[in-house]
């Protein structure tokens, strides 16, 4: 009888044992993690002399995701008939997202691309030193702005898409086709 209750309570520890396994269903996947927010962008324009200093800032001071008002900064203007060299940056809190989740490998720089726009008298080429992505054009991390000759107020917009069907650096300010962004913003700027 001992022996029965002995074979029993073993049966009956491996049955619970065996249940209380991972959550492994065996197929190899895991479950996919979220994607990480981007709390804060800047962009600064540097002149070829380094005498003039455009910043354009978002901070996302709430965490919400929203482009609220008062979360935007522009320091400086820019001044007419000048180059500036320009790069961006990303963070997710203190983590530099751009560094950490898109430049850390060649499938996150190919995954990601940055378009600018503006409605003022700009020409822009990417860096010949920015990310070349597998299909030849390059990200827009680092760009090269020209400033035109005329004193005028308007405004600069930066996106970044993510995984865009297609994507064209021609013109320099760039392309891509989908509506998957990472980020969609528009700064108030002045050329002085």
């Amino acid at each position: 009888m001992k022996t029965t209750k002995f074979f029993a309570s073993a049966f009956l520890g491996l049955a619970l044992l065996a249940s209380c396994s991972d959550d492994d269903d065996g197929s190899g996947t895991q479950p996919v993690e979220e994607e990480e927010a981007i709390t804060r962008l800047i962009l600064t324009f540097t002149n070829d002399d380094e005498t003039d200093t455009v910043i354009l800032t978002w901070n996302d001071a709430n965490l919400d995701e929203v482009i609220d008002a008062g979360e935007q900064t522009v320091v400086g203007e820019f001044d007419a008939d000048e180059v500036y060299d320009a790069e961006i940056q990303l963070f997710n809190m203190d983590e530099d997202f751009l560094a950490e989740d898109i430049l850390a490998d060649q499938a996150g720089i190919d995954a990601h691309f940055f378009v600018y726009s503006t409605d003022l008298d700009f020409t822009m080429v990417r860096a010949d030193d920015d990310n070349l992505r597998g299909d030849g054009n390059r990200l827009g991390v680092k760009t090269v702005w020209t400033a035109g000759p005329n004193d005028e107020t308007g405004t600069i917009t930066i996106q970044l898409f993510h995984e865009s069907p297609s994507v064209s650096d021609d013109g320099g300010f760039g392309s891509a086709t989908g509506t998957d962004t990472d980020i969609d913003i528009t700064f108030n700027v002045e050329i002085d």
